[in-house]
């Protein structure tokens, strides 16, 4: 976060495309020509875009991802699990990236682990 409270524009730079290698590398075993499956690794993206800026239509990805994911099979703990191996990738590369700034790793720690926290809010509120 920056001293304003905003989500830092550092992590969301960085952060797109390694999330959306984890992404890829977790639905590689599926057909990857399958335009679902492209439309999933895309939308999946999106979600932690906008989860990690704070912008977007958080519920609306979110929806989409679940929807195509139904569509090809896999169930809500397949897409926890990629949820779940962002965050731990996340996580790594920011302890070993600021390993020399404790209290700005701490700071982009706080972040992701509020995008998560505003994932499961939203996942729980897709199931009232």
């Amino acid at each position: 976060m920056s001293e304003l409270g905003l989500p830092s524009t550092d992590l969301a730079r960085w952060a797109d495309p390694l999330v959306g290698d984890v992404i890829q590398s977790c639905y590689r075993g599926l057909n990857e020509d399958h335009r679902d499956v492209q439309f999933l690794v895309r939308c999946q993206g999106m979600l932690w875009r906008a989860l990690i800026m704070g912008t977007g239509s958080v519920s609306t990805f979110h929806r989409e991802v679940i929807r195509t994911a139904v569509r090809l099979g896999l169930g809500e703990n397949q897409i926890e699990d990629v949820n779940r191996q962002v965050i731990t990738e996340l996580m790594l590369v920011i302890t070993s990236r600021y390993a020399r700034s404790p209290r700005h790793a701490a700071e982009l720690c706080v972040q992701v682990a509020q995008a998560y926290r505003r994932l499961a809010e939203v996942s729980q509120a897709q199931h009232v």
